[in-house]
């Protein structure tokens, strides 16, 4: 198929901000004029052959045909629709002749060879960026996310799963403290508080539903001893901070299962090809045993829905627009996380030196600031909303963490007891106010408790 793009007339060549490089490519003399800078002359052929890898099926990241009717080579996708949408920004009157390279292996890097032999004046298609391709051809800048990810199947939830976001101790703990705090507020409230006062079942009823209902800020009974107030206040803080962080974790629990790969026997599925599975022995340490190659999105789906003991796999490694290609087209029971291990993405290959690839460069760089490269994503890798581009590691809320907290509120209830045993033993034993610190500290006691009813 050929491509035509119609020159924008410019009048760079005129402007004495303008001068020309060895190469033609036009640059400003004055770094604050750079955006009046237009591409002069880029290539000096009229046109550009292109390799593309050979045809396949159906792909949403790049998609090769042949057209019967035109006898020509059609390219689509979301790869094509960037180099197409950067490429005619450039205004260049070139035609583009798209011809899928031969290759029986469809190994890549026998279509950059071909770049650099000049079989192609450029490789255009799903290529990822490598340190051993850039050596032979210059590519642009990328045009995909940086990275790999690791593809899962959801698995069904369990019915405890509102226990995980805190740890066994941490729940064990909690539950003493509600228990502990109900018979301290029950021994600073019974004396003259009604409510806490009544039968032996009573008041544990009471006091047990007091220190529960503190949970979810419920509860009812009046505190009448300012100690009494005091402990609940820092109790109230300690809950909100335990409710909150359990809330949190329970929601990234529902929103995204963690993804457990492959120690023991559990098979990974990788897109066929020798980079990406030396990619992933090399830098993901899995065995070659436990790979094993896919070449389309339906393999993938049917690997994963049988997994590792059917024959299939657990979890898919990949580039990341693949999985999004995935999961455009399976958009649910499935979860995509984000790897740390990355690649380079994919960039366009041109010859060492070709000045198409600062000016592509810059054209990419546009798409992505103004937007377009997003919308054009969007429109052929339509992401997951379950998919996060995160780490998949569970995080829960254990004792060792919250040891702070609890030890606020256990200070606070041992401060409030002895207050009230130094008032109490004071009122019993009949103490005059200047035996305890000139009566400093009764005033204090008279304030934190009120006076006992004759």
């Amino acid at each position: 198929m050929l491509v035509c793009f119609e020159v924008h007339d410019t009048k760079a060549q005129e402007d004495p901000l303008y001068k020309e490089i060895p190469g033609g490519v036009s640059v400003t003399a004055n770094p604050m004029h750079n955006r009046r800078r237009m591409p002069l002359q880029l290539v000096n052929k009229k046109n550009l052959r292109i390799g593309v890898p050979p045809e396949f099926e159906s792909n949403r990241v790049f998609q090769v045909k042949h057209d019967a009717e035109t006898n020509s080579v059609v390219i689509s996708g979301f790869c094509a629709d960037v180099f197409q949408t950067a490429f005619s920004a450039l205004g260049l009157n070139v035609s583009l002749q798209f011809i899928p390279f031969k290759d029986a292996y469809q190994n890549y890097n026998n279509l950059i060879h071909q770049v650099y032999t000049g079989e192609f004046d450029a490789a255009v298609g799903d290529i990822t960026i490598t340190a051993n391709r850039s050596r032979y051809v210059d590519f642009t800048l990328p045009f995909t996310d940086l990275g790999i990810g690791l593809l899962s199947r959801n698995d069904d939830v369990s019915m405890w799963i509102f226990m995980k976001p805190l740890s066994s101790d941490l729940w064990l703990v909690s539950a003493c403290f509600f228990i502990l705090l109900g018979f301290v507020i029950w021994i600073l409230e019974h004396r003259t508080n009604e409510e806490f006062q009544g039968s032996p079942s009573e008041q544990i009823g009471t006091t047990l539903w007091f220190a529960f209902s503190t949970l979810v800020y419920a509860h009812r009974q009046k505190l009448k001893s300012n100690l009494s107030r005091f402990v609940v206040s820092v109790w109230l803080f300690v809950v909100l901070v335990l409710a909150s962080s359990y809330t949190a974790s329970l929601s990234s629990l529902l929103t995204i299962e963690q993804i457990r790969l492959a120690s023991k026997g559990d098979s990974i599925g990788y897109h066929d090809g020798p980079f990406a599975e030396g990619y992933i022995v090399s830098n993901l340490n899995f065995k070659d045993t436990s790979l094993r190659p896919y070449s389309t999105t339906s393999e993938y789906a049917k690997a994963l829905s049988r997994g590792s003991k059917n024959n299939g796999v657990d979890a898919i490694v990949d580039e990341i627009p693949y999985l999004k290609e995935f999961l455009a087209l399976y958009p649910s029971g499935y979860s995509m996380v984000v790897s740390k291990m990355t690649t380079n993405g994919f960039g366009f290959a041109f010859p060492r030196g070709s000045p198409l690839v600062p000016e592509l460069s810059r054209q990419i760089s546009r798409l992505r600031e103004d937007g377009t490269l997003a919308k054009l994503e969007s429109k052929w890798l339509k992401s997951d909303p379950q998919s996060k581009d995160f780490e998949p590691v569970l995080k829960i809320l254990n004792l060792k963490a919250c040891r702070g907290l609890f030890l606020i509120s256990g200070v606070s209830m041992a401060v409030a007891l002895l207050i009230f045993l130094l008032y109490f033993i004071h009122e019993k034993l009949h103490f005059t106010y200047t035996m305890l610190a000139g009566g400093t500290l009764a005033f204090i006691m008279r304030i934190l408790n009120p006076k006992t009813g004759g």
